[in-house]
């Protein structure tokens, strides 16, 4: 985070009439200022302002101390430029820009934040697209139990959490509040939820532990082979592993009340800065682990074409290795604040902003797996013809309803029957029409902020199996033309998009890959832009057998900036601020061709990941020309952070003519994957401005982020797709 820092701390005298009273001594021309002159930089460079320094000094100090008082009063932890302790701030509410939101409708993340944002503004001054969403929501709730789409039918399904959590969007980030309202009246804890056709949902806390803070995760991790690790030799690193302290308790409901009250005597504000730097101490932990399972994949390709992996071994041992020593900075300095003494509660261990956090893990998973399989097993189609409202069409024993759509208990029914079906059988369905696919594509998109910062994205990633000039049966996987030219492609790509400051959006970054067979070789194309700007290229083919595995980081600092002026109750002060990204792709491939038509033989295998990466991080400063007035920025705001890896292994074959089954017959053998990892709006840019001993926060961007983390799609089939003759 950066910080600009003007002026030196002042003296808080007794303010008196003389020292208020206009300078006898000043020349006619320069009338008497009012305050919003003393408080304009301009003027107060100028002459004029020059001479009634002390006059305006005065004044400023007079409204600032009747400002403070007036304001709601609260405790802070102070940025290290004003001297990192406590204190008690004067606050000004967090007033919303113009919000932008825009597609999610793939992500349960997406349909969450939706809804919360229009309680977040108290259903005053919606956008078009949230009066929208909320005429959506008002006819959810006028037509019973009936389901009408994939997004109501999780809403529904949970729907006694569901109202919580989009009542709860009117606290923001304020966690104590939301902390508050879960153990009210109309709250969620101590007491059995239901869905809208009054079935009891299962409980939110599993009978699972957690670690006494998220440094008690730690543990050295693995080197690849031959690899020299880093040595941990610090203290602070003992004792963050402790196998106790990771498995330190069990969340309920009672627990985190218990732990609310041993804080009670902790200020928040220390709570939630506490809670976030561990947050980061996580992203530490798992970005290594990541490395490390990527490393296992790429090995893994490398021992299968026979090659050396001793190059990539040393470049993933180097990052390891900046990892680690990352990792044990982060545990001296928790050290230093506390955190690892593991005999007693410290302000590490619980915050509202963890409650709030756990409240997510437990209830995200369960309801995005619901989501993504309606979504993958109906195609979203609701409609009067549609399979879901005509079961009797698929001829499944098992389905004894005609219309699974009256309410949530029986569409929940009607997945897990078609889903078991579905994944029985031999050839690649699309289940929302029945018809036999020969390729699939995924993707989604979304936009979600205000006129102060606000990030997206867009991506999609498939597969598919085409013949020459494009020639496949529409009704089977019979696939016409010459069989030996049959060819396979995996694809992946992401865009980011991001405003500062203003609501035009510009392009963070794209990044992209793709493999598929091309002749007697492989061909891999792979493409990064960031500001527009192409920083990396590849597009290549590989002949008969490859192996390659490449990481392509690409950084771009400050990538993009802008400025704006707050008021700082009378005082303005500008604040700049702007986009500094990070993005890549990282590339584990490898494959191998054999094509004779006439010797009769095929076969063609492509295997690995494709991962485009991206972390975009909003940051501010603050520059101010008020003597004696210090300002400081605290806090950032991780725009977008996603990793969308896409694993596949797909293969061409023809069997002999011997095969006992399936003579001289086409195979597609396909394990296709799609994963997302994502962080949006994470974090919050708060501006403190001291004036003598009284200190004022304001915020100038504050958002509770959400993310998303499950798997997209998984598609696994070895299916006969021509008999040749």
């Amino acid at each position: 985070m950066k910080v600009g820092l003007l002026g030196s701390p002042l003296r808080w005298a007794g303010l008196s009439v003389t020292i208020l009273a206009a300078p006898a001594s000043v020349a006619a021309p320069c009338a008497t200022p009012v305050l919003e002159q003393c408080a304009n930089v301009d003027y107060r460079s100028s002459s004029c302002g020059q001479a009634f320094d002390a006059y305006c000094q005065g004044l400023t100090e007079t409204a600032w101390k009747a400002r403070w008082e007036q304001s709601p009063k609260k405790v802070a932890l102070l940025p290290e430029e004003l001297g990192g302790k406590t204190a008690t701030v004067g606050t000004q509410p967090v007033t919303l820009g113009v919000t932008q939101f825009s597609g999610m409708d793939q992500s349960l993340a997406g349909q969450v934040l939706k809804g919360q944002v229009l309680y977040r503004k108290r259903l005053e001054n919606l956008t078009k697209a949230e009066k929208a969403y909320r005429t959506q929501l008002e006819a959810w709730d006028k037509n019973g139990t009936q389901i009408t789409s994939c997004q109501e039918f999780v809403d529904e399904k949970y729907l006694g959490y569901s109202r919580f959590e989009r009542l709860a969007g009117q606290y923001g980030d304020d966690y104590r509040a939301l902390f508050n309202a879960a153990y009210g009246a109309d709250g969620i804890a101590n007491r059995t939820l239901y869905s809208k056709d009054q079935r009891k949902l299962a409980p939110i806390w599993a009978d699972q532990t957690v670690a006494k803070n998220a440094y008690f995760e730690f543990s050295p991790g693995p080197y690849p082979d031959g690899i020299k690790g880093y040595e941990f030799t610090s203290e602070a690193a003992y004792l963050a592993n402790n196998e106790q302290a990771r498995k330190w308790a069990t969340p309920t409901d009672a627990w985190h009340e218990s732990m609310s009250k041993q804080l009670v005597k902790t200020a928040d504000d220390v709570l939630t800065v506490r809670q976030e730097e561990q947050e980061v101490f996580t992203a530490l932990l798992r970005q290594r682990e990541a490395v490390y399972a990527e490393w296992q994949q790429a090995a893994a390709l490398y021992k299968r074409q026979d090659r050396d992996p001793k190059e990539l071994n040393n470049a993933v041992g180097e990052h390891l290795y900046a990892l680690d020593k990352a990792i044990e900075e982060r545990l001296v300095q928790a050290q230093e604040k506390g955190c690892l003494d593991s005999s007693k509660v410290t302000s590490c261990d619980w915050s509202p902003r963890r409650y709030k956090g756990q409240l997510d893990a437990a209830m995200g998973p369960r309801r995005a797996a619901d989501l993504q399989a309606c979504l993958n097993l109906t195609g979203n189609d609701f409609s009067e013809g549609s399979f879901v409202r005509n079961a009797q069409l698929l001829k499944i024993s098992t389905l004894k309803e005609k219309d699974y759509t009256l309410n949530s208990t029986l569409l929940t029914q009607y997945l897990s029957i078609y889903g078991q079906y579905i994944a029985k059988l031999d050839a690649p369905v699309e289940p929302s029409t029945g018809v036999v696919r020969h390729g699939g594509e995924h993707g989604d998109s979304g936009y979600s902020g205000d006129s102060t910062f606000g990030g997206g994205y867009d991506y999609k990633a498939g597969w598919e199996v085409t013949a020459p000039g494009g020639d496949l049966k529409a009704n089977s996987f019979g696939l016409t033309g010459p069989w030996c030219d049959y060819n396979a492609r995996v694809y992946a790509e992401f865009n980011a998009y991001a405003n500062v400051f203003g609501s035009p959006r510009f392009e963070v970054v794209h990044v992209g890959g793709e493999a598929g067979t091309e002749g007697n070789g492989i061909r891999l194309k792979l493409d990064a832009r960031v500001l527009t700007l192409s920083v990396y290229s590849h597009d290549r083919n590989y002949p008969l057998r490859m192996t390659f595995a490449e990481d392509k980081p690409f950084y771009k600092s400050d990538a993009a900036k802008a400025s704006t002026t707050f008021m700082v109750w009378f005082i303005p002060v500008t604040v700049s601020g702007g986009v500094s990204a990070e993005t890549g792709i990282k590339i584990s491939l490898g494959g191998a061709i054999t094509r004779d038509c006439a010797a009769d033989l095929l076969g063609v295998d492509i295997f690995g990941i494709i991962t485009p990466y991206l972390t975009a991080n909003g940051f501010a400063s603050v520059g101010i020309g008020i003597p004696g007035l210090q300002a400081a920025v605290r806090g950032e705001v991780t725009i977008t952070r996603v990793n969308l890896p896409l694993y596949s292994d797909v293969g061409i074959y023809l069997s002999s003519p011997s095969h006992p089954t399936n003579p001289n017959t086409l195979f597609l053998r396909l394990t296709s994957k799609l994963d997302i990892e994502a962080r949006f709006l994470d974090g919050r840019i708060l501006l403190y401005a001291e004036l003598g001993p009284l200190s004022a926060e304001f915020p100038v961007f504050t958002w509770s982020g959400f993310g998303i983390k499950h798997n997209i799609y998984t598609q696994q089939v070895t299916v006969p797709m021509a008999q040749i003759f």
